[in-house]
């Protein structure tokens, strides 16, 4: 399965803190424009700066956590956001984000889902961290364990279009396709420019022998991501009317 990357539901940085010291405020504003300008190693070293003088501040170990996941340095992202829990146990945010830095870029699942489980015990209702936690067990091919985190994720936010999206591929993969259509659908009605919903739906289709439905959503598929392969290989398939055969001769995007 294909990595997951950091894709899950990204980070958010806050706004920087009020009130604080000039010199504080100097390597604030250092920080913003360095991470603005994509300076990302001069930013490092800004908040650093800051943080010598104001080690308590969550919102800079987190930005710092950032900074370092951008530069792909994830255990020392980790750190940092270890740095933040120890000062504040109850920030939910910071144990998602640790998760993600974990899974997508440390590819240490099982860590991550602690993480993950721990945000969801300070915050049950966040649907981003029901939809993170799927991500990860999806990762780690416990299908029915993600399709309950995904199926949490969209009761808690009906309009992810994501998490029924991901519900629907999985019913796809596992060779349920009429229980797969209803749930691709609402992906798309609640975002028409999901080429992957479009394209997994029109798998599912050629499943069901809906030949001429499926080459409509591939075309969907590839007007929506062009340069994708896979996307241009099934629409040529539908429009062969692809011989069936007993072996499956199609794949589902992983």
């Amino acid at each position: 399965m294909k990595s997951i990357a950091l894709l899950l539901l990204a980070f958010f940085l806050v706004t920087i803190p009020p009130a604080v010291s000039q010199d504080a405020n100097y390597w604030l504003i250092q920080t913003q424009s360095d991470y603005n300008n994509k300076s990302y190693s001069l930013a490092l070293q800004d908040i650093d700066e800051y943080l010598d003088l104001n080690s308590s501040d969550t919102w800079a170990w987190s930005f710092k956590a950032n900074i370092l996941r951008i530069m792909k340095r994830y255990s020392e992202a980790v750190d940092s956001f270890d740095q933040l829990i120890l000062l504040d146990g109850s920030n939910a945010e910071a144990y998602n984000d640790r998760a993600l830095v974990l899974s997508g870029g440390m590819r240490q699942h099982e860590e991550a889902l602690n993480s993950l489980e721990t945000a969801l015990q300070i915050n049950p209702k966040n649907a981003n961290y029901w939809f993170n936690k799927g991500m990860i067990l999806e990762e780690t091919e416990r299908s029915k364990e993600a399709l309950e985190a995904y199926s949490q994720a969209a009761a808690l936010n009906p309009s992810l279009d994501m998490a029924w999206y991901r519900q629907g591929r999985i019913m796809a993969m596992q060779g349920s396709f009429n229980e797969s259509l209803p749930l691709l659908d609402k992906a798309i009605e609640l975002n028409s420019k999901n080429a992957d919903a479009w394209n997994t739906k029109g798998l599912v289709l050629m499943e069901l022998n809906s030949v001429e439905e499926a080459q409509n959503c591939f075309e969907k598929a590839v007007a929506l991501g062009p340069s994708n392969k896979s996307f241009q290989n099934n629409l040529q398939k539908a429009q062969g009317g692809m011989e069936r055969k007993p072996e499956k001769t199609i794949e589902f995007e992983k």
